[in-house]
């Protein structure tokens, strides 16, 4: 403790080699009063230290533990899963220290389960700095993540609050959670009286979590909000979430998929957009397609992605094109391309079929 800092981190690493638990006071003292480098260290060989007589110690310490003491054992809580530390992490969490609250609500982002989402939920209800809003939503989504569904209960009165920052941020764990009682509350956030708040809903629809098939049922909403939306910028994203649902969904024979995309094909108007929906459409090699793709080389931004995904159709398309259809695409290819290399695949395999 007295020695040169060159000393006391050595010593530090020979307590952290040893990992034996009396080494724990002594490593603690320096986590929680040494300067940034030796109480790093010694934080992190506590976190390291075995023995299942370590989280029972740490776990006492902790209720009369202050300052930064108290801070230390509450990251060492979360860093080794202390998960009987839960209820007095929540107390932590509403402290006046602000560093306090922040460590504890990280500890319990990385503890907590679906029934501790109720508890960050009453938090941010009540939270007041915009640095607790932060790591409580971090938090939450953290949970959200490993406890699906359990959790849009708790969720839901975070949807309905008056605060559009906080409709916002139910949003977010909203999409973490996923199912249909989210994806629902979330369509209906697209109609909310802010219009943040609409914005962030349609963001969140089209980039819904691709679990396919339990994530299907965001293909109606989505393909409902691009024909009908009332802000383009809406349909635009509704627009692309569709499409990547259509490229994503496995479920969807390829006779469907191609059905589905003539559907949408009227309110396709950027290239950004008809750029997903030659990505959708490349890997099914049917006629319909390949005459789609032949359209698109007509258009100066598409020509070049249209041009490659006629490359792939014939060369890989040989059971469902025949090969008058093949020659078709090549031909195309070799017409319309400005790149040399995409030119000279398309003649070596025209060459194959001829």
């Amino acid at each position: 403790r007295n020695g040169s800092k060159k000393l006391r981190l050595a010593a530090i690493g020979v307590l952290d080699r040893l990992g034996r638990m009396e080494g724990l006071p002594v490593l603690l003292d320096a986590a929680a009063y040494e300067e940034a480098d030796l109480g790093n260290a010694a934080l992190s060989a506590l976190a390291r230290l075995p023995g299942s007589g370590v989280d029972a110690d740490l776990l006492a310490r902790l209720p009369q533990s202050t300052g930064e003491m108290r801070r230390v054992l509450i990251e060492l809580s979360g860093q080794r899963r202390i998960e009987a530390a839960i209820s007095t992490l929540l107390l932590c969490a509403e402290e006046p220290a602000p560093g306090i609250r922040s460590a504890a609500v990280q500890a319990l982002g990385v503890l907590g389960n679906d029934k501790q989402t109720a508890d960050l939920v009453r938090l941010l209800l009540k939270a007041q700095s915009s640095k607790d809003r932060e790591d409580l939503e971090t938090a939450l989504i953290a949970i959200v993540g490993r406890s699906g569904t359990n959790c849009v209960p708790h969720l839901l009165p975070l949807a309905q609050s008056e605060d559009a920052a906080l409709r916002t941020i139910a949003l977010h764990a909203l999409a973490g959670a996923g199912g249909p009682v989210a994806l629902e509350a979330v369509k209906a956030a697209v109609e909310d009286k802010d219009e943040s708040v609409q914005d962030e809903a349609a963001r969140t629809l089209s980039t819904w979590p691709n679990n396919w098939p339990e994530d299907s049922a965001v293909a109606e909403p989505l393909l409902a909000l691009a024909k009908t939306g009332k802000k383009t910028s809406h349909q635009m994203l509704a627009l692309r979430g569709y499409l990547q649902y259509l490229k994503g969904d496995k479920q969807l024979k390829d006779d469907e998929k191609v059905a589905k995309v003539k559907e949408l094909l009227p309110l396709v108007q950027r290239p950004e957009e008809k750029r997903l929906v030659i990505a959708a459409l490349e890997p099914i090699p049917t006629a319909a397609v390949l005459e789609m793709m032949i359209g698109f080389t007509g258009e100066t931004d598409l020509v070049e992605d249209a041009s490659s995904a006629l490359l792939q159709l014939a060369d890989k398309g040989k059971d469902g094109l025949t090969n008058a259809l093949r020659q078709k695409a090549l031909q195309t290819v070799v017409a319309k391309t400005k790149n040399e290399e995409t030119k000279k695949k398309a003649e070596k395999i025209l060459k194959g079929i001829q």
